[in-house]
């Protein structure tokens, strides 16, 4: 079937709900809405750290969603200067979560 010949379901309207919008949301989506609240979490902790000091439960999930928010920063960085395929996208995020979660435990276990 060519383009011409597919059919193309109408628009939604306002306030209906798209009963495959599951399906069809991409990793990368969730990727990016991640960072983002990663950020603002980020900032958060950071208060709290300035706030109360050497408390080992601030500064586990501090640094915690800072690696977090970094290998995802890697993704992107990989994705946009092209030395990943984009074809590998998918399979890119478990690949720097894990890598992240490594990191994680060595500088945690260094710093206590």
């Amino acid at each position: 079937m060519n383009a011409s010949q597919q059919e193309y379901r109408k628009p939604l309207q306002w306030g209906e709900i798209d009963p495959y919008r599951r399906g069809r949301s991409h990793v990368g989506m969730w990727a990016w809405l991640l960072q983002r609240v990663s950020a603002v979490m980020i900032v958060i902790f950071l208060c709290l750290h300035l706030i109360f000091t050497y408390k080992p439960y601030l500064q586990f999930l501090l640094l915690l969603t800072v690696i977090f928010h970094a290998s995802l920063g890697v993704r992107v960085i990989l994705l946009d200067f092209d030395l990943v395929n984009i074809r590998h996208h998918r399979w890119l995020i478990p690949w720097v979560l894990g890598f992240g979660l490594v990191l994680f435990a060595l500088a945690w276990f260094v710093i206590y």
